[in-house]
């Protein structure tokens, strides 16, 4: 009975124990990096939403007769599962300064090109990012994505329509400090234009819409917060 006694307390204790140690592994994961303890939490399962409004080299940053174009980008990002999202983006090109009167005396319109983006992404590599110390949370990490985009324009010479893109990319997206968000991302694919109509001695002539390689780069800032 007296070892009984001294047992039963020292199981419990251990039981205790290898519960909060369990249950502390689960929601963090602390590992030293130079004498640093980095803390990092798991991703929620597909919770939250993220809302960002920024600027970068982008679609819509563009200089031409007409003056310099600004893009201002509004997106928002949804987590399906801790490692995949689905994504929109809506951009444009606002120029600023008063760009030179067209032909007819007229202003051209304060917005240049714009568009919209929608994609998936796959965040890869989030519990090895976790094990070395990392910064890991929703919507953090490197992520390969499947984009389309359109883009049109307001130039009164051409077509509404500008081009269509479909790409593959690799990128990583990074919080700076509390509202602050990077994203850096660089892809290619497939692009489609809209053709063109031009003129030669005979008369007009069409040039058909085209297939061919495209190119996606871009580094944005943003303004941002997760909302449940």
């Amino acid at each position: 009975m007296r070892i009984l006694s001294r047992a039963l307390p020292m199981a419990l204790f251990c039981l205790l124990t290898t519960a909060a140690a369990a249950q502390t592994t689960d929601s963090t994961t602390t590992a030293p990096t130079l004498g640093i303890s980095r803390k990092t939490t798991e991703p929620s399962n597909g919770s939250g939403t993220l809302i960002k409004v920024g600027t970068g080299l982008t679609r819509g940053l563009s200089t031409s007769y007409w003056g310099l174009s600004v893009p201002v980008v509004v997106g928002a990002e949804h987590h399906l599962t801790p490692t995949i999202s689905v994504y929109g983006n809506g951009f444009a090109g606002v120029k600023i300064g008063r760009g030179n009167r067209l032909l007819d005396g007229s202003r051209p319109s304060p917005i240049g090109d714009y568009g919209f983006d929608v994609g998936v992404k796959y965040y890869y590599n989030q519990e090895k990012r976790r094990q070395k110390g990392r910064q890991t949370s929703p919507f953090v990490g490197n992520y390969l994505s499947l984009q389309s985009s359109s883009a049109f324009t307001t130039a009164s010479f051409r077509t509404p329509y500008n081009y269509s893109t479909l790409t593959v990319q690799w990128g990583m997206q990074r919080r700076l400090g509390k509202y602050g968000w990077f994203d850096a991302y660089v892809g290619a694919g497939l692009g489609r234009d809209a053709g063109y109509t031009y003129y030669d001695y005979t008369g007009p002539r069409r040039q058909a819409p085209q297939l061919g390689i495209a190119t996606e780069l871009g580094i944005k800032f943003s303004l941002g917060k997760v909302v449940k």
